[in-house]
């Protein structure tokens, strides 16, 4: 069974290489939890408010920004332990 999969760091690179998940979610005006969760492919769901303001910062349709894939085919990106840099306010 295909799993929806979040092509944000995809968008992210394309957009700006140094284009960081903290950075994003300020420009957008998202919390950083929501950004990680999708950049992570760690969702469960996602608000339509959220979906329209991605799709509105990169200029792109929702079949751009996600996408059907076999879970074997959905990579698996590393969760790095919280330092003290992140929890800097924004």
């Amino acid at each position: 069974m295909k799993k929806l999969y979040c092509r944000l760091g995809v968008l992210m690179a394309e957009k700006d290489p140094q284009l960081s998940q903290r950075q994003l979610a300020k420009e957008v005006g998202l919390d950083i939890t929501t950004i990680n969760r999708l950049f992570t492919n760690n969702f469960g769901r996602v608000d339509i408010a959220t979906v329209e303001a991605l799709c509105n910062y990169f200029d792109k349709g929702v079949g751009e920004l996600f996408e059907m894939r076999k879970p074997e085919d959905i990579p698996q990106r590393k969760i790095r332990k919280r330092s003290t840099l992140d929890t800097a306010p924004l």
